[in-house]
């Protein structure tokens, strides 16, 4: 265990060394809660988790939920909508019609204002989520049309295996988006693209928010 831990920090200090803590996501899934601890005694106060049910159960009685914000980067279930809202300081992972009405239902009726991002399927892989190009002028007017949701940005996965000139290609792209998009939305402020293998890439291009787990804490329970 204290081995464990004691490469956790090594990672941790190597990647903070290199980034700045403000622009870290820490990716907690499958993580125990001494992650979430260790990544804010190091400034990270970003964190991140894929999974409703998992955030739940690990957030419900954690004593320093106030000092982080937590945002939700896992595919958004229709029926897990109200419980995410109820849970989360981010939702990054929007992606349709549905989802913008149904968070805004719920948001409202916790008297919540919820920030949002909209994902942008770029790659075009049909197995991540996200809206196409041609859909953003549509989807950023009715999100603003919403009074319980505030579009703080763009988020974006890229296909699995994609080379490093192509990685910064669609990157770049998805910072012209965000950066046309705030022209008219001042709130949209946001660009979080990159994980482990591919963060560089997306700093040269500009994200304002990487997101790390594996660079972070090492390899996942049952992740093989």
């Amino acid at each position: 265990m204290n081995k464990t831990k004691t490469h956790k920090k090594q990672n941790l200090f190597t990647i903070i060394k290199e980034v700045s803590p403000k622009k870290i996501i820490a990716v907690t899934k499958k993580h125990p809660i001494e992650s979430v601890c260790l990544a804010l005694e190091n400034n990270i106060k970003k964190i991140a988790e894929n999974k409703v049910q998992e955030a739940e159960k690990k957030y419900n009685k954690f004593n320093k939920r106030e000092k982080i914000e937590l945002h939700f980067i896992g595919k958004l279930q229709s029926n897990k909508i109200k419980k995410a809202v109820s849970l989360f300081d981010v939702i990054q992972t929007v992606e349709n019609e549905k989802q913008i009405e149904k968070i805004n239902k719920a948001a409202k009726e916790k008297n919540k204002i919820q920030k949002i991002y909209i994902q942008i399927n770029i790659s075009k892989d049909v197995k991540k989520g996200g809206i196409k190009k041609k859909e953003i002028d549509f989807f950023t007017k009715k999100i603003e049309k919403k009074t319980h949701l505030k579009l703080k940005g763009v988020m974006t996965i890229l296909k699995k295996g994609t080379n490093k000139e192509k990685t910064l290609f669609y990157y770049k792209e998805i910072k012209k988006i965000q950066e046309k998009i705030m022209l008219k939305n001042k709130n949209c402020t946001e660009t979080s693209m990159g994980m482990s293998q591919d963060y560089q890439e997306a700093l040269k291009a500009g994200a304002t928010e990487i997101r790390l787990g594996t660079a972070l804490f090492g390899e996942r329970k049952n992740e093989t």
